[in-house]
């Protein structure tokens, strides 16, 4: 029997009901700021965490609802979190990432997010990786978010 991995996110939304999200450097997909516990973090820590390292976001806490653990694929589940702003609080050009790592290929340490948009479910649905579609959009964990949000 393995262990299944769990990483945290966050699921942010606008006044117009778009998802922030960041391009994942050296590929197609976008995603969510999320990533792994570390060893003795909650889940909402770990958002919050992977949100400033990713993104550059700094909410409080107690602005995030919590929307659960659900499984992402084999081996790996993830618990999100959602939280409401608007596009002048959260602006696409204050965002950033601090968070690096090391291409597989070339060796050279680059950036993990290298753009940022908010988008709205039929972009989602052309930007991100099959399983992030499949438990936002497939199984409606997106409306959701922007109902109880």
């Amino acid at each position: 029997m393995t262990d299944t991995k769990l990483s945290c996110g966050l699921l942010v939304l606008n006044e117009a009901d778009e998802l922030l999200i960041g391009h994942s450097t050296g590929n197609f997909i976008w995603d969510l700021p999320k990533g792994l516990i570390d060893d003795g973090e909650d889940p909402l820590s770990c958002a919050l965490r992977e949100a400033r390292e990713e993104f550059g976001l700094e909410f409080p806490p107690q602005r995030l609802t919590d929307l659960g653990r659900h499984r992402y694929y084999s081996g790996k589940d993830l618990h999100l979190f959602a939280v409401r702003t608007n596009s002048a609080e959260t602006r696409l050009d204050d965002l950033h990432c601090t968070s690096l790592f090391e291409h597989p290929v070339t060796g050279k340490t680059l950036l993990e997010i290298d753009g940022f948009a908010w988008a709205d479910p039929p972009q989602l649905g052309r930007r991100l990786g099959k399983s992030m579609k499949r438990l936002l959009l497939d199984s409606g964990l997106l409306a959701t978010a922007r109902r109880c949000c």
